[in-house]
């Protein structure tokens, strides 16, 4: 008659420290999709993904953020919420903004909140739960992801505008 103390040593000594992969946290995907967008939260994953040999659901991660993304756009666009040029110049200067504009931008910027902790919800509870679902891995440093995620906003930010 076998103890289940014996079954969990055996399970314990099929896995060795080589068997674990370091991959990025559920909390830092969430949060990048929420501060970056989802598809910096989705490369997240996807490398996450491949790391452990799911090529397939990289994959589908990578056509979910993309979708997610164009849909993001769609949905602000027929919104109806309208920013003009002459108020985003207007708050970068630091120029008083009268009541309407004020409304605009938070309107705005609240929709875009939403639909970003939405996207990232969706990446940390259906695809990371689906291909992790146990706590049993070793959490990534994010650092390296934030210095590029912060050097493709910039570039995204002060560059594509100018061509």
């Amino acid at each position: 008659m076998e103890f289940e103390e014996n079954k969990d040593e055996e399970i314990e000594q099929q896995y060795t420290e080589e068997d674990y992969v370091d991959i990025y946290s559920k909390r830092a995907i969430l949060w990048f999709s929420i501060l970056f967008d989802v598809i910096f939260g989705g490369v997240l994953l996807i490398i996450n993904l491949r790391n452990a040999g799911y090529k397939k659901a990289a994959i589908q991660v990578l056509f979910f953020s993309i979708f997610y993304y164009i849909l993001t756009v769609f949905v602000i666009s027929v919104s109806g919420i309208r920013v003009d040029a002459a108020t985003l110049k207007k708050a970068s200067t630091g120029v008083q903004l009268n009541a309407t504009e004020i409304k605009t931008l938070l309107s705005l910027a609240g929709l875009t909140l939403i639909l970003k902790i939405a996207g990232g919800l969706v990446l940390t509870q259906y695809f990371f739960k689906r291909y992790f679902p146990d706590d049993d891995y070793y959490p990534k440093p994010i650092w390296r992801a934030v210095m590029i995620s912060l050097l493709i906003s910039m570039l995204a930010g002060y560059i594509l505008p100018f061509l």
